[in-house]
């Protein structure tokens, strides 16, 4: 017989030695033996009670503590489904007092009520709501009906003030902002400022004050330190006889000193989708930063991770934003990994699934029940079911008549000629001289910015300016001309900022009102650049954006049009940028036209699946040459 309790923190498990119970309970993900106190210690989760119950069946005795525990649970677990259906219009007391016209957006959109009710109760969860769909908003709700007082937004640099401050100002002004932004001085002093709570009447208490930073300030170093002051080049802790401990070095201390009531990571795959653990030379500074962070978040404070993409369309990925979510729970990649995807041994070491870079759960039923409690995500489809779907204009590519859409253009003689020599020798003919490419990445780079337009020499012998000819450009022109005096307004975005700009002086030049937005583009200029282009009375009707710039945390919804130049070299960036227009703020139809060159290397891109596209981020550059001699020939 095997009995399990807990502390509050953990499964407790106990019983007299036994060879063939140490085996079973070994196979509980999680179980820890600790010698002092003679127990096998377990995370506390429904999903390690079950698991304990199908492993141990009637050898299992529950003791009154854990029963109890187990039954709240369940009752939560009941409560986070009614919010998940979302099917009710649930109240937020304290939001609808304190943010009368946030709650009343909100109750418009009753899903967006169910999500803030979901991360309350949840306390660590994803809100991976597809991008359009209010996630800002629905997370200002549940921070003020959390009642968290002292909260830590990290964010894109770009999103800082044109996002967070302003739709706070705009719908939770009770929540006092603190914007981390500018020159170190300035970025110290809103920290300074925001480290001095004031009274707060209505809250018979301290302010609710947000903090928000760009989330390169999260980033930490991590130090490995040797006792016997040797180094990480060590010897002695290469065979386990010395071990090391790991420290952390930070640029801004105030972060990871200060106690938060809610941590709100936004466009949280930049940071967290990760299978690096906490001990991994592998990991990032800045989800190194973010996992220490975490450790300053209260007992049971909000840690919410926001993203469309969490996951960046691989699955075992999704353990970084769960470890940091729940470190308690996901605390081992490994044995997570081998429960839900199988593990093998590789040539560096453990792999997994035999070495596929995106596969699908063993059991997808248990990998929905692991992923509940933490995940939330809706669809327009389903909560916006009166928001018109995407079109894609043109046609497929393939002779499957549901394949992608893409507008087709003919490159410009001068654009195939530059294009052909470059495949055949590595570099072209163009206006000033000759462009090399050295190595096949740059030969891909070279092939992707040909299929744009023709080039000329830059200042730099190894730079290529575009320049007319242009399918593309000549294609916009004339889809702008038919739309001159519309009133239309129009994104056209691409992956390159020297083309974002040679698009707008093109579009310039034929007198059309446009600006561009890349990651040279200041904060100021970027908020007037939406000011303006939202304006429905402002004359300016075109924005080039660049994919990476543009591509996230900002909105641009009043346009109908959005022309993509080039295919993303990553899938789901092309969904977070096409939601920059798609949003339930403004209900339209919106139409999306993916030009691609006719026989060029931009029909071998789309085609990619996205464990292709992995798969040729680590090959060899004898592999990736045949592979791209194989797509262009």
């Amino acid at each position: 017989m095997i009995t399990i309790t807990t502390d509050g923190k953990r499964v407790l498990a106990r019983f007299p030695y036994d060879a063939r119970l140490v085996r079973m309970v070994k196979t509980v993900p999680g179980s820890r033996w600790h010698q002092d106190s003679k127990t096998w210690r377990a995370p506390l989760t429904m999903d390690t009670c079950r698991m304990f119950r199908r492993v141990f069946g009637d050898e299992l005795e529950v003791m009154p503590a854990l029963a109890d525990w187990a039954r709240a649970e369940v009752a939560r677990e009941r409560d986070l489904e009614r919010f998940r259906e979302g099917t009710e219009l649930f109240e937020l007391p304290r939001a609808a007092a304190e943010a009368p016209a946030l709650f009343a957006a909100m109750s418009t959109r009753p899903y967006q009520l169910a999500g803030a009710a979901f991360l309350k109760e949840a306390r660590q969860a994803i809100l991976g709501d597809e991008p359009g769909l209010g996630k800002t908003l629905q997370s200002l709700a549940t921070i003020i009906e959390s009642d968290a007082r002292t909260i830590l937004v990290g964010c894109r640099k770009t999103a800082t003030r044109t996002v967070w401050e302003r739709e706070t100002l705009r719908w939770a002004p009770t929540i006092e902002t603190f914007v981390a932004q500018g020159s170190p001085v300035q970025r110290q002093q809103a920290m300074n400022d925001f480290a001095v709570p004031r009274y707060d009447d209505s809250l018979s208490g301290p302010q609710r004050r947000m903090l928000i930073v760009n989330i390169e300030m999260i980033r930490a170093k991590k130090i490995e330190v040797c006792p016997q002051g040797l180094g990480p080049n060590c010897p002695a802790a290469a065979v386990g006889q010395c071990r090391h401990t790991y420290e952390a070095e930070y640029k801004w201390p105030f972060l990871f000193r200060q106690e938060w009531d809610a941590i709100i990571l936004d466009e949280s795959h930049n940071l967290l989708a990760s299978t690096a653990n906490y001990q991994s030379k592998r990991i990032t500074q800045a989800r190194f930063g973010a996992y220490k962070l975490r450790q300053r978040l209260r007992t049971d404070g909000l840690a919410i991770a926001l993203s469309g993409t969490p996951f960046r369309s691989k699955l075992p990925k999704a353990w970084g934003t769960l470890n940091w979510l729940r470190p308690d729970v996901f605390g081992s990649f490994w044995r997570w990994a081998e429960t839900h995807f199988g593990v093998g041994e590789g040539t560096w070491g453990r792999v997994i699934a035999d070495g596929a870079k995106a596969p699908d759960p063993l059991d997808k039923a248990a990998w929905d029940a692991m992923l509940r409690p933490y995940y939330l995500r809706r669809l327009k489809t389903e909560a916006a079911p009166d928001l018109p779907p995407i079109l894609y204009a043109g046609t497929p590519i393939t002779d499957d008549p549901d394949s992608p859409c893409y507008v087709q253009v003919d490159m410009d003689d001068a654009q195939a000629r530059a294009s052909a020599q470059m495949v055949a020798g590595g570099e072209a003919a163009i206006e000033g001289g000759r462009i090399t490419a050295v190595g096949v990445l740059a030969e891909i780079t070279r092939l992707r910015q040909l299929a744009n337009a023709y080039g000329r020499l830059g200042r730099s012998r190894n730079e290529m300016e575009p320049t007319l000819p242009s399918n593309k450009v000549d294609w916009i022109l004339e889809f702008m001309q038919e739309r001159e005096d519309s009133g239309r307004k129009v994104v056209i975005a691409s992956s390159f900022s020297e083309h974002v700009e040679f698009i707008a002086d093109t579009l310039r030049k034929e007198d059309f009102e446009v600006l561009t937005l890349t990651g040279a583009t200041t904060d100021r200029a970027r908020a007037d650049l939406v000011a303006r282009f939202q304006d429905p009375n402002d004359k300016l009707q075109v924005v080039v954006i660049n994919r990476k710039a543009g591509g996230e945390s900002i909105t641009l919804d009043i346009a109908d049009d959005m022309i993509v130049v080039d295919p993303p070299w990553i899938s789901d960036d092309d969904e977070q940028l096409v939601n920059r227009i798609h949003r339930v703020s403004r209900i339209h139809q919106v139409t999306v036209y993916r030009l691609i060159s006719v026989g060029t290397i931009e029909r071998w891109i789309v085609n990619l699946t996205d464990e292709q596209r992995a798969a040729l981020a680590g090959a060899d550059p004898k592999k990736l040459s045949e592979i791209l001699r194989e797509a262009i020939s």
